[in-house]
């Protein structure tokens, strides 16, 4: 098995096919398919980078950038089904992109093992913990693609937050409040990633963006957290109170640490 960048190509004209093959006349729902797709290629991207930088094998920086490739393969099937993003209001769009994948021929010019390490890192991406046990080099490329996605999703949303109106799909139809929900400040308090399904304001997915710090998994993706300045583009947008600045402090600690040379 040749592992090359013409192997990539292929994958890459796949995904273009099928998520090409969504597109239709109607611009609001079309903007949300090119969202996603741009997000993925990004992902891709991202991956490639980490898997230079952390010196992958070339095995293995190939399954890596096609994983991030097709991590989000379930979110087109998602928007056109239920016309959201939001997981608990229709679809796991990871566990729906292993289906996606399984059922098609995408991934077919891998051998069995490696297509099966792509179909796990796809299921695993958006949970929030991975689950134990997982075999060395599936941990590797679903940790690497959970780094890469989260990176990708500031970019993502820092340019949301931006704008004068913000999109309902991007910042998951949450409302536009101060407030912090009990349950994320829970978790925030314990040094935890909040729970999704628990957000109910703009401020706990700020804050939840804040808190993907504690589960990064390579010293790449905490260095490019630092040097993109998210902790502090974040920060700046949160309420200034101090229970969010207690927090936000005891992160950016977290992150000072853990980037530090050793």
């Amino acid at each position: 098995m040749n592992y090359t960048r013409e192997l990539l190509n292929d994958f890459e004209q796949a995904f273009s096919a099928y998520t090409d093959s969504f597109i239709s006349d109607r611009p609001e729902f079309d903007k949300n398919i090119l969202l996603k797709k741009e997000h993925s290629l990004k992902v891709q991207q991202e991956c490639r980078r980490l898997a230079e930088a952390e010196s992958f094998s070339t095995r293995l920086a190939i399954l890596v950038e096609t994983a991030g490739l097709f991590h989000d393969i379930g979110r087109f099937e998602q928007i056109r089904r239920y016309n959201t993003f939001v997981d608990s209001k229709s679809i796991d769009h990871g566990d729906f992109g292993y289906e996606v994948l399984l059922k098609s021929d995408m991934l077919s010019p891998l051998p069995e093992n490696d297509r099966n390490i792509i179909l796990a890192a796809v299921k695993l991406h958006n949970k929030r913990q991975l689950t134990p046990h997982l075999e060395a080099e599936t941990l590797l490329i679903a940790q690497a693609v959970r780094d890469a996605d989260k990176l990708d999703i500031m970019r993502v949303l820092l340019n949301e937050y931006a704008r004068s109106k913000l999109d309902p799909a991007v910042i998951l139809h949450l409302e536009e409040s101060d407030a912090v929900s009990p349950r994320v400040l829970a978790h925030l308090e314990k040094g935890e990633n909040p729970n999704i399904a628990d957000f109910r304001t703009l401020t706990d997915f700020k804050l939840a963006q804040l808190a993907w710090i504690y589960d990064l998994n390579f010293t790449h993706s905490l260095l490019e957290f630092k040097n993109r300045r998210i902790y502090e583009q974040i920060t700046e947008l949160l309420p200034d109170t101090p229970q969010i600045n207690t927090l936000s402090r005891e992160m950016f600690d977290y992150l000072e640490n853990k980037s530090a040379p050793r």
